[in-house]
């Protein structure tokens, strides 16, 4: 696999962090390749614009800004309007659809319009798993890392007692994406 840039967006932003760093973690320690992350939060972390880029590289990453995004997670108007720059015109993007009702021109993006937020509450019962079915969306989407490592890693990660919970959070992620894969 080459060099891939992904960019999510969020409001608050402690779940997207998460999900960053948990892809990262993913591509470096079982993986064995190379992957950096730059988050960005607002003066108004709690209620504010946050961003995280992660890049995964083959080879060792000197600048560590993205600058070229594949994949754009959001789930919020705010951070879109603010963060969609450098996103490549043949980009996939992922839009909370319950949260960004107006997302302007698009151009030649691949735009799936998946309703994370809602469903994750729904489904499972808590926003704070909204990482975890982040990381599944981007999995399926992008093949950045494998979904065996990917099921693997949250296996290890997880707290025992919510370790079943995090798995639903991985299969609903898939389910969200268009995957067919399930714990």
């Amino acid at each position: 696999m080459s060099r891939y840039e992904i960019r999510y967006a969020a409001i608050g932003g402690q779940g997207i962090v998460t999900a960053g760093t948990l892809l990262m973690a993913i591509a470096v320690e079982k993986e064995g390749r190379h992957a950096v992350g730059s988050p960005e939060t607002t003066a108004a972390v709690r209620g504010g614009a946050t961003k995280v880029d992660v890049i995964i590289s083959p080879e060792k990453i000197i600048y560590p800004r993205a600058k070229a995004i594949d994949f754009f997670l959001c789930t919020h108007q705010k951070p879109y309007d603010q963060y969609r720059e450098d996103i490549k015109g043949e980009a996939t993007v992922v839009l909370d659809t319950n949260l960004i009702p107006k997302p302007g021109e698009m151009g030649n993006w691949r735009v799936y319009e998946i309703p994370i937020i809602h469903e994750t509450k729904q489904q499972l019962g808590n926003v704070v798993l909204t990482s975890v079915v982040t990381l599944a969306i981007t999995q399926v989407l992008t093949q950045a890392v494998t979904y065996d490592h990917m099921v693997e890693y949250i296996r290890e990660w997880a707290p025992a007692g919510f370790r079943e919970l995090n798995l639903k959070a991985v299969e609903l992620g898939c389910r969200l994406a268009g995957g067919t894969k399930g714990p």
